[in-house]
């Protein structure tokens, strides 16, 4: 297998096989990834990042600034109600609605999901929470 100090590509270039990067790369304009990729350490973007399907983070993805969701932040761990007795609050349940309700979407501790959002149909906001 050849091996190169540097290479410098101006125009398009395509790789059938795998293509491996022992230490840092930059990439100034576009890296399309028609496949899976596999990043074993890091994943800096400066500028912003796109992502048409999925993105699958095993551990934790630290964020420093703002999570924009445009239809639901999902997250699939059953969570368990803390020990301590709850205070009332102003909470509006609703047992049905629509299926693509925006919100905060979250697992119940009885198994089933509930999206929530911030109810201003009355005078005061409320906590909205919605069985899906």
């Amino acid at each position: 297998m050849p091996t190169f100090d540097s290479v410098q590509v101006t125009g398009s270039c395509t790789v059938q096989g795998a293509l491996l990067v022992g230490g840092n790369q930059t990439v100034q304009n576009d890296l399309q990834v028609d496949g899976n990729q596999t990043i074993a350490q890091g994943l800096q973007v400066n500028g912003s990042q796109t992502i048409l399907n999925h993105l699958d983070v095993e551990g934790s993805a630290a964020i420093g600034g703002t999570v924009s969701v445009f239809s639901r932040l999902i997250i699939d761990a059953l969570p368990s109600a803390p020990g301590i007795a709850s205070s009332p609050t102003a909470v509006n349940y609703y047992s049905s609605g629509s299926a693509a309700q925006p919100g905060l979407v979250l697992p119940g501790s009885d198994g089933s999901v509930y999206v929530l959002f911030v109810d201003v149909s009355g005078a005061v906001p409320a906590l909205g929470i919605q069985r899906l």
